[in-house]
């Protein structure tokens, strides 16, 4: 693409404009990415910008590039009381990753109120990875609009919760790998099955015995 007339002879305006273009192309506030690993135990990941970045040639041509890769950007799980929300991380996932206004690499090593290693603003090293923004591509569908819901992409599994207060479970099996208390009714439409004992009070399923058998038609009494 040949040089334009204002390229060529700029005003004074133009040449304010142009300066202030070139500023804000170096000033990053989010882009979205994909992920190309994830480490968990320091909980970041190396990320590929989705957008590419113009370039003028020599010859005044314009030709867009990718930016490189980010690496070691923090994940940012839902957390905060002693509780976090997990989730996988996988290779490909999409993520939405927000760049700091100052330099983040003394905090993200020790935490607490640090001074900037240096004055870098909104650069493309001080990322921040959030899961995750919804190309067309990889939307999830059948999203409920009434209803908090916990679930996997495609809806197979899912935990939900209603507005009258009800806690619905999908899914192909339960398993409690810890004692369960209940203190109002259970309904059970279905077979219950036990590998053990069921004890109701102190009367065992397995060993309990029943008084005043007799033969024939007669029936025994209650549990003991």
């Amino acid at each position: 693409m040949a040089l334009s007339y204002e390229e060529q002879a700029p005003t004074h305006l133009n040449i304010i404009k142009e300066s202030i273009r070139d500023e804000i192309a170096h000033l990053w506030t989010c882009l979205p990415c994909e992920v190309m690993s994830y480490n968990p135990d320091n909980v970041t990941v190396d990320v590929q910008p989705l957008i590419k970045i113009p370039i003028r040639q020599q010859d005044g041509s314009i030709q867009t590039v990718n930016l490189p890769m980010l690496l070691d950007v923090p994940v940012m799980f839902t957390c905060a009381g002693g509780f976090t929300i997990t989730h996988p991380i996988r290779e490909g996932d999409e993520c939405l990753v927000n760049f700091g206004d100052r330099n983040i690499d003394l905090w993200w090593q020790s935490g607490g109120i640090q001074d900037p290693f240096d004055m870098r603003k909104h650069d493309l090293s001080d990322g921040f990875a959030f899961f995750r923004p919804q190309s067309q591509l990889n939307k999830i569908s059948d999203i409920s609009t009434d209803n908090l819901e916990i679930r996997t992409d495609d809806g197979s599994c899912k935990i939900q919760m209603t507005p009258n207060g009800e806690i619905n479970f999908f899914g192909q099996k339960a398993t409690f790998n810890c004692p369960v208390e209940m203190t109002q009714t259970l309904t059970v439409t279905g077979i219950i099955k036990s590998l053990a004992d069921v004890i109701a009070k102190t009367i065992s399923l397995f060993s309990h015995k029943h008084g005043g058998v007799q033969g024939g038609g007669s029936t025994s009494s209650g549990p003991q």
